[in-house]
């Protein structure tokens, strides 16, 4: 017959789920701060179409190369572990083919973020958190160089989202490091041409995920 299950038990955990918010309260000190933070940037597969008043049009899935970002947060924390911020996005990528013609271009996004983060109790010396954030598209731009020639196109407006889920690491009273991985998507929209008599269309969805290495400053 089994034993019934030990009443210390119930008192070790009823303990631990009281204290664990005091323990993120113990090393969370309330106020404001900010941050920077960049890194490598991957972008999801999409599609779109290209075609110019002379010339071949090209269509298919899009290949892209290498890409970079960077960021700017302002925001303030608080003592239970949870705090909200204002971040600058900007990401690019290289264009290297599109339905297996080779191009020279790339993509550049600018995005305004509303962050919310949890901090959970620190592990040793660093302590993991998870995010996400609203956006709001500030621009985006596309540009695809063919035959030597280059064409841009872009967007205004519309609705972004990202998942963060990274750790931090706690320098001083004041300074902090952070690593981070984001998740991001811009809805789907129409890329206005620049040039008469060339379009972008396709409505090419817009998922990027970075890797971000961050320095952050407590006032």
């Amino acid at each position: 017959m089994s034993q019934p299950f030990n009443h210390r038990y119930v008192t070790y955990i009823t303990a631990a789920v009281l204290l664990a918010p005091l323990s993120v309260a113990a090393e969370d000190e309330p106020g404001f701060y900010a941050s920077i933070y960049g890194g490598p940037s991957a972008m999801g597969s999409t599609s779109f179409s290209e075609s110019r008043a002379t010339g071949s049009s090209v269509s298919g899935k899009v290949d892209f190369g290498k890409g970079i970002g960077f960021g700017l947060a302002v925001g303030q924390r608080y003592s239970n572990g949870w705090a909200v911020e204002l971040a600058l996005d900007e990401r690019g990528n290289l264009l290297r083919r599109v339905g297996g013609v080779a191009v020279d271009g790339n993509i550049f996004s600018e995005v305004i973020f509303l962050n919310a983060y949890y901090r959970f109790p620190a592990q040793g010396t660093v302590r993991p958190f998870i995010g996400a954030g609203l956006g709001y598209v500030i621009g985006m731009d596309i540009d695809v160089d063919r035959n030597g020639t280059e064409r841009e196109y872009s967007r205004r407006g519309g609705v972004a989202v990202q998942a963060i889920a990274g750790v931090e690491y706690r320098l001083s009273s004041h300074w902090g490091l952070s690593g981070d991985v984001r998740w991001s998507r811009v809805g789907s929209g129409t890329f206005n041409a620049t040039t008469e008599g060339t379009s972008l269309s396709g409505e090419p969805k817009y998922q990027p995920v970075s890797l971000n290495l961050g320095l952050s400053y407590r006032f």
